[in-house]
């Protein structure tokens, strides 16, 4: 597994990345959601890149999507951390530190175009991720702080914790 690869989304890899969002948000976390019900998975390239921001996946070897992040400029300070979601069973991996490392490539990517503040939401039920951000920094926020330009999931907001991080 350490013949892993960080790189930028290419539409060839939009179908396994779907199949591993929705496998996730569906199976895993019960959320009930398709792809439809999200503005950006549907269409990665011009949701992200296309709009000054960047979707990232890891891919190994045999050039299977392991994991992805998305960094969603929202304006010319903030922007917001999306689709961070990596398979079962990388999660955790001590050699590879997969989840860090696609963090750390969105920081460095945020902090190279001038972002001060990154939001993002994350389900209630997903509780390593809120262990994960908040050992990054991540300070729980409630809905209304969150800056004017943030899309809300078009979930109940009662079943989602809201986090900011400051950058500069």
């Amino acid at each position: 597994m350490n013949n892993l690869v960080i790189k930028p989304f290419e539409v060839a890899y939009q179908q396994q990345i779907e199949e591993l969002v929705l496998t996730i948000q569906n199976q895993e976390f019960k959320l009930n959601i398709t792809a439809q019900h999200q503005p950006d998975l549907p269409n990665l390239k011009a949701f992200y890149q296309q709009r000054g921001g960047e979707f990232w996946i890891a891919v190994d070897s045999n050039d299977e999507v392991l994991g992805c992040i998305g960094f969603e400029k929202l304006d010319a300070t903030n922007g917001a951390l999306r689709k961070m979601f990596l398979k079962m069973e990388i999660r955790g991996d001590k050699n590879t530190h997969l989840a860090q490392r696609l963090y750390d490539t969105l920081i460095v990517f945020a902090k190279a175009i001038g972002i001060e503040l990154i939001c993002l939401d994350t389900p209630l039920v997903a509780h390593a991720a809120h262990r994960f951000y908040e050992r990054n920094g991540w300070m729980l926020t409630p809905l209304e702080k969150l800056p004017s330009s943030y899309k809300l999931p078009k979930i109940d907001p009662k079943l989602i914790k809201f986090y900011l991080l400051e950058l500069k």
